[in-house]
């Protein structure tokens, strides 16, 4: 992949945050599966397999699941030149133990089987910061679900070359977290983790305001102007893991298909593009682990599915798709 073009062009996204492996149980604990995760390599990796050019700019271990979580990002289309592989660190597990029956999940760091617990995530530093510096001046999407000193740069370098950055915390902590709030366009936050507790009065009056209520749906808010948009109807849900990356990839795509249409993006195309996402998502409850309905459908399917405003004949396929309790 080439570098990124003018922004009258191709809109790219470029993101950094948790990217790792989603280690997935069923009841019986056997032979799980692994597939690419964490909210940033899950939209990362989503909107490259719909077609836009993506720039990672992650820190992995040089471990087998670092190299599989590289090797993921080159299969979707990614450019990995600013994927970091460090000897001297591992690359982050996550597990997710799905009830089939419940359609339920819980998540931990440590391994069901031994016990030990898995390495946890890694910021950049500013060196990867150095070196991706003429993307982040480029891109036309920066997405950042972590904080840390070296990843605020980037969110600043960024918005001063005139990106949208889109900025879904999972947490308020931080002692960097205010400095990152004032570069965001948009921030998502979620009732079940960083929502809690940040109250809008403390955010960036500037940004558009996403706040996702589970399964009572979500709140847009940009100024005076709040709007409530119910859940959408899943049609199969087997596992809820992975509703919100869904709804960001939904509405970032819809952002970047009109940006290359129209040369720019409006505060109208968040409103709609939550739409979009939230269809996304309900769909993809239909199937176990983050990015269920990618791997079953494929991302051409799922391209076609988008374009076509995933209608009836969407949910239609997707509930033909075969056994949908396993990848």
């Amino acid at each position: 992949m080439k570098e990124p073009t003018p922004r009258s062009a191709r809109p790219a996204v470029a993101g950094t945050g948790l990217t790792a492996v989603d280690r997935i149980y069923w009841d019986d604990y056997a032979a799980p599966t692994e597939a690419l995760g964490g909210s940033c390599g899950n939209v990362l990796l989503s909107l490259a397999m719909l077609g836009h050019p993506v720039f990672p700019v992650v820190n992995l271990g040089d471990d087998d699941h670092g190299r599989f979580l590289f090797d993921e990002f080159e299969k979707a289309g990614c450019e990995t030149r600013f994927v970091s592989r460090a000897h001297t660190g591992s690359s982050p597990v996550i597990v997710e133990i799905v009830d089939t029956a419940n359609a339920t999940h819980r998540f931990t760091s440590t391994c069901p089987q031994t016990f030990v617990r898995f390495p946890k995530w890694r910021s950049i530093d500013r060196d990867h910061v150095c070196q991706a510096a003429d993307t982040l001046k480029s891109v036309s999407v920066f997405y950042a679900d972590r904080v840390s000193e070296s990843i605020v740069l980037a969110m600043e370098e960024a918005k001063r070359a005139g990106a949208l950055v889109f900025f879904e915390p999972a947490s308020a902590d931080d002692e960097m977290f205010d400095r990152a709030v004032r570069c965001a366009t948009v921030i998502k936050l979620s009732d079940e983790t960083s929502g809690k507790s940040i109250a809008d009065c403390n955010l960036n009056p500037e940004s558009i305001v996403i706040r996702t209520h589970g399964a009572l749906g979500l709140t847009v808010s940009n100024r005076s102007v709040r709007r409530h948009f119910p859940s959408s109807f899943a049609p199969r849900v087997v596992d809820t893991c992975g509703s919100g990356d869904m709804v960001t990839t939904g509405l970032l795509d819809l952002i970047l298909k009109r940006w290359y249409r129209e040369g720019s993006w409006k505060v109208d195309d968040v409103f709609d593009g939550v739409e979009v996402g939230q269809r996304l998502a309900a769909l993809n409850c239909g199937f176990t682990g983050a990015r269920g309905l990618f791997l079953a459908a494929g991302g051409s399917h799922v391209r076609e599915m988008l374009d076509r405003g995933l209608d009836e004949a969407s949910t239609s396929y997707v509930t033909t798709l075969g056994s949908c309790n396993r990848y």
